[in-house]
């Protein structure tokens, strides 16, 4: 088996619902961290062999092969194949396993993995409000299922997680993450992204970070 190696990795700075970023089309959003990964590595688009894209609501601006759709947006070579994998909230993180492992068994040489989710333009549970319901009777009798807060309210009693404990995670990861931002710990990873708006706006720090959490 061979060796895959991470030669470059950028994202974009991550945005609020109906924040920053909630006017630019996400197939346009991922297609400026595509140029922008390429350029860093310095690597002829035409060599890259496949790009692997994870997306959860593959529904409306996020339909018909997001990954595909962003990397010919960014004017690259049609003949570069590329997919969307739906792992649900791990599926960026199975886009990398996916690219990793066509470098490993010898399918590719150079492929890029990546992934975009715009939950302003298209909210969760969008792909899901087509006519029919992904959960067949069939599928219900077998396990019981329940929508995330219950199963974090399950999850919580059954482990003895008090809500306390809980707003004190989060305080202190809102603390950490605002400590990191400010001694440019993220600098690196980060892309600027220009904001139009009227006026130009350069948008370069995660707008979710509550530096005032208490």
């Amino acid at each position: 088996m061979r060796d895959a190696v991470i030669v470059e990795a950028v994202r974009t700075p991550i945005g609020r619902r109906n924040g920053k970023l909630k006017d630019i089309h996400p197939v346009v959003l991922g297609s400026l961290v595509l140029k922008e990964v390429v350029k860093r590595a310095g690597v002829e688009p035409s060599l890259v062999d496949d790009v692997v894209f994870g997306c959860v609501s593959q529904a409306g601006e996020q339909s018909l092969n997001v990954g595909r759709n962003a990397w010919l947006t960014s004017g690259f070579p049609f003949t570069t194949p590329a997919t969307t994998v739906d792992r649900q909230c791990g599926s960026s993180q199975q886009a990398l396993h996916f690219a990793a492992s066509l470098i490993q068994s010898g399918v590719c040489d150079v492929t890029i993995a990546g992934g975009v989710e715009s939950m302003t333009r298209v909210p969760m549970g969008s792909n899901a409000l087509s006519p029919g319901t992904p959960f067949p009777p069939e599928l219900m009798e077998l396990y019981d299922l329940v929508p995330q807060g219950i199963s974090a309210e399950l999850m919580a009693r059954k482990y003895g997680i008090s809500r306390k404990a809980m707003d004190e995670f989060s305080v202190e990861s809102h603390h950490r993450a605002d400590n990191a931002t400010e001694k440019g710990y993220f600098k690196s990873q980060v892309m600027p992204v220009e904001i139009s708006n009227g006026q130009v706006e350069i948008f370069a720090r995660d707008e979710g970070i509550r530096a005032n959490a208490s």
